[in-house]
């Protein structure tokens, strides 16, 4: 399973940067609306770790849009589950491949994106390659996995957390940068303890309540 080309040393200066490929796509599109094939279709071999991006970036800002962690989670699982099995290629089921958004939309949400990201790749490059291949990969998406279910969990801006994990994670597998990877993991740490204790917050709060009414 692989989620970029590898390589050794700075990016060849042949390999398009995942900032141009996405804001290329996203204004050379000629439909009104952008579906998660068509996507998934124009990324290739990249399309793993690509797609963990993209559904990543929704979820790494507060945007304060209900049920959003949760549309987006799903995918996410779906995608990181193929990548603990080891698959190739990813395989979406129709009600998934077929969502789509306007083309204004995806291209807005790009663009603001790459403000960012251009920045961010300049200073990524193929390093701990230990953290970025073989069966560690697999370990990664596991933790991917894991991420993805704290999205789903209907947490008011706990999302943030491990979406921003899944994106450097996603970030590091796609560039091949270990570091990254690392800063991914230790803001996945991070994300379990901070929504546990969200949680158990809950948990003491609904207590409380519950026992001033009976």
């Amino acid at each position: 399973m692989t989620v970029s080309e590898p390589a050794s040393g700075h990016r060849p200066a042949h390999t398009v940067s995942l900032s141009s490929l996405l804001l290329d796509f996203a204004r050379q599109f000629q439909g009104e609306r952008v579906s998660v094939r068509d996507i998934k279709n124009s990324l290739g071999r990249r399309s793993f770790g690509v797609l963990l991006f993209v559904f990543a970036i929704p979820n790494s800002v507060p945007l304060g849009i209900p049920g959003i962690s949760t549309v987006t989670g799903l995918p996410i699982l779906l995608i990181a589950s193929q990548m603990v099995l080891g698959q190739q290629r990813i395989w979406l089921p129709e009600w998934i491949a077929r969502r789509d958004f306007s083309r204004e939309g995806f291209l807005k949400l790009i663009e603001k994106t790459m403000s960012w990201l251009a920045r961010v790749e300049r200073m990524l490059k193929p390093r701990w390659l230990w953290l970025v291949k073989g069966k560690v990969e697999r370990l990664l998406a596991a933790v991917c996995v894991l991420m993805a279910f704290l999205l789903i969990l209907p947490i008011p801006f706990g999302n943030v957390p491990p979406g921003f994990s899944l994106l450097l994670i996603s970030l590091g597998l796609i560039e091949r940068d270990g570091l990254c990877v690392a800063a991914g993991l230790t803001l996945a740490l991070f994300s379990v303890f901070y929504l546990s204790g969200l949680i158990w917050v809950g948990i003491q709060a609904a207590s409380v309540l519950f026992s001033n009414w009976f």
